[in-house]
């Protein structure tokens, strides 16, 4: 019997043990996952705030406050509005676009659907 009790008594302590192993590996994951949360958080409020900073830019250059809204909601994160309009007048052999990193391209490219789709969104024209 005794022997039945010492082995029920180490069960039970493993098994404690293991559940308090888990619970550290469980608090461990929870952090990161608030810390990734954390640091989505902040990307997202410096985007807003570059997203803004577009828009105003772009609204003291052209005035035209569906046309800049879009822009700014759809220029890649890493073009400003001074970039988006030299990639715009450059042809693209003039940016050296085949020299161009595969993210670079991504980014001429991007910046050149964004001004198409919001240049789109004027009635009737972009400047009349």
């Amino acid at each position: 019997m005794r022997q039945w009790l010492i082995v029920v008594v180490a069960c039970a302590y493993v098994l404690a043990s293991f559940d308090l192993a888990m619970a550290a590996d469980n608090k461990d994951e929870l952090l990161k996952k608030i810390n990734a949360l954390e640091q989505q958080l902040k990307e997202l409020k410096e985007q807003q705030m570059a997203s803004g900073e577009k828009e105003s830019h772009c609204m003291k250059v052209f005035g035209r406050e569906k046309f800049c809204k879009c822009i700014a909601e759809n220029l890649p994160r890493e073009v400003s509005l001074e970039q988006y309009v030299h990639t715009v007048i450059t042809p693209k052999e003039g940016l050296g676009y085949d020299g161009l990193t595969p993210e670079q391209k991504k980014s001429v490219d991007q910046t050149l659907v964004a001004r198409d789709k919001c240049a789109e969104k004027e009635k009737g024209g972009f400047l009349w």
